[in-house]
């Protein structure tokens, strides 16, 4: 017989009959035919076992470094704020900021938190200088809850579980090399005792996380987190109603 070109060879002459239709082996597959065993498939399961649990202990180790570098972000952000309020001292009252997050403040005699305070009040009270012996206490420390973050850390609304923190405001004259204590004219002064008078190291301590000991009680007990940041303000420290407020445009000896 003659075949086409191209025409399929019929299988029953292609020298394996059992492929023709109707054959009893022709539903069967090869013998050949590649699989994963059971014994491949356990030792498939046990590498990515191993490995899941390898990713699943790592995990709480990032999720902290991911919170401490976010708290950290948010004290620095809320340090530069706090600072320039301080450093523009009546212009401070635009930064409303500062009165709504303010949970609480210990150190002169003022008023508790939430008495129709004003972002200038609590400058006031965060520039009382060391030497000043009238107020109660010459440190004062405010509790505030985060100016900056996510939306869940400044909302006024959740206080209870938003970030906060307690920062300690010390304010320092300048204090100038002894040996420098001659003329500086035209001012009658000398050197030392000009700069002393108009020249101020400002030095805020934050420490969190905030652990309160109960509700309305000013806390005393916070995790590891400090850092302290320093600065120095020029300009002429005037003693104003509830605290000090720095003016720079003017200067004692002038």
């Amino acid at each position: 017989m003659k075949l086409k070109r191209h025409e399929p060879v019929p299988a029953a002459c292609s020298g394996r009959p059992w492929q023709a239709a109707g054959h009893p082996r022709a539903s069967q597959p090869d013998r050949n035919t590649a699989a994963f065993t059971m014994i491949e498939v356990a030792l498939s399961l046990a590498i990515v076992a191993f490995a899941m649990v390898a990713i699943i202990g790592v995990m709480p180790a990032g999720l902290n470094v991911q919170r401490e570098n976010r708290e950290d972000t948010i004290i620095s952000q809320d340090a530069a704020l706090i600072l320039e309020a301080i450093r523009s001292g009546y212009g401070s009252s635009n930064v409303t900021s500062l009165s709504t997050s303010l949970l609480g403040i210990t150190g002169p005699a003022v008023p508790p938190a939430g008495t129709n305070y004003t972002p200038l009040d609590l400058v006031k009270r965060l520039c009382i200088p060391r030497w000043d012996t009238t107020n109660a206490t010459n440190v004062v420390r405010a509790h505030l809850r985060a100016m900056s973050g996510n939306l869940a850390d400044a909302a006024a609304g959740s206080s209870a579980v938003a970030f906060s923190y307690v920062v300690t405001s010390e304010v320092n004259n300048y204090v100038g090399d002894p040996s420098n204590n001659g003329p500086l004219l035209p001012y009658s002064p000398s050197p030392n005792a000009y700069l002393s008078n108009n020249l101020y190291e400002v030095k805020l301590t934050f420490q969190w996380p905030v652990y309160e000991a109960a509700p309305g009680v000013f806390p005393s007990r916070f995790g590891n987190g400090r850092m302290v940041v320093r600065t120095m303000i020029s300009g002429q420290l005037t003693n104003d109603t509830g605290g000090y407020v720095f003016n720079g445009s003017t200067y004692r000896g002038q």
